[in-house]
């Protein structure tokens, strides 16, 4: 797999097939490809107040992350009719979409598996129970005008607590059992029905917000699995590893090099940073699309 580095996380709604883009004029580059997975980014709107300090950085980024998408996979930008001019003329014309999906957040709220499709109801772990149903609710409307076909189910979970390896590998953390009021055997049965799974782990988190499974694992191929190097946790690395050595038996499990940063006061208050965890990238057919940070430990990572 080639890999391609980013310099945030965005967390991105992929879908297997592109046939969904749409081009209204010559400046195009999506083509129908079974090498290529469509990968959809959210702009946070112009009027939207909680992105506004950083609505310049998202779009700079947003923008740089389509240009490396480019010509590897196919992907679309959504943006609403008033944010659509701060991404006119920087990208193909057939990656600007118009549509009013309501956050930024694509992976949480939309679909997980891009080969099986499958919808849960969206947890308001870091929002609101209104302004989550309302965020999901946008996506519902994009998707049923594109008629995107996708599995639903009642049980809850945000999309970025479901890392799988498309072929009947799901990892989830204890958070999807406590929302659904699931025992451990249980959770796992339901999660081996709705993906036609053959095997499981649940993890416990290694944060309390959150709780999310694609901030500690990821597949990069059928049975190669990254996770976290928590070596500064040896209890909690052990309990990681007896769970994912009994739930996975025949998968190759390499421990990555990770870092933290701390938020400044006042910054993205009530959330933990992300920054340094690499291992929370996106996996296409093909692509690895890796967040950097500029933190010393990277280079160890992407020599892997």
């Amino acid at each position: 797999m080639k890999v391609f580095l980013a310099i945030l996380i965005a967390l991105t709604f992929i879908m297997s097939t592109c046939n969904h883009t749409n081009s209204n004029g010559k400046n195009t580059t999506n083509s129908i490809s079974k090498d290529r997975m469509l990968l959809v980014l959210s702009a946070p709107s112009v009027h939207d107040d909680y992105y506004r300090k950083a609505f310049s950085q998202i779009v700079d980024f947003q923008i740089a992350y389509a240009k490396a998408i480019i010509g590897n996979d196919n992907v679309i930008v959504l943006v609403d009719a008033d944010t659509k001019k701060y991404y006119e003329n920087k990208l193909p014309d057939d990656v600007i979409l118009i549509a009013d999906v309501y956050d930024i957040w694509m992976r949480d709220f939309t679909t997980v598996n891009p080969i099986q499709p499958v919808q849960f109801m969206y947890t308001w772990a870091s929002m609101s129970k209104k302004q989550s149903k309302d965020v999901q609710a946008s996506f519902n409307a994009f998707a049923n005008n594109y008629k995107i076909e996708r599995e639903k189910t009642n049980l809850l979970i945000d999309g970025g607590n479901i890392v799988d390896n498309y072929k009947g590998k799901i990892i989830t953390t204890s958070r999807f059992m406590e929302d659904n009021h699931l025992s451990y055997e249980q959770a796992k049965l339901q999660l081996k029905e709705l993906f036609k799974a053959t095997e499981v782990a649940i993890l416990e988190p290694d944060e309390p917000v959150l709780a999310h499974s694609d901030g500690m694992v990821s597949w990069v191929e059928e049975n190669t699995l990254l996770v976290n190097n928590y070596a500064d946790k040896p209890d909690f690395r052990k309990e990681i590893f007896a769970e994912l050595k009994k739930s996975f038996p025949n998968t190759k499990i390499l421990e990555m090099p990770v870092g933290y940063k701390v938020n400044k006061p006042g910054e993205w208050e009530g959330f933990e940073s992300a920054c340094g965890v690499n291992v929370n990238s996106t996996v296409t057919f093909n692509n690895i699309y890796v967040p950097t940070f500029n933190m010393p430990h990277e280079n160890e990572f992407l020599t892997y």
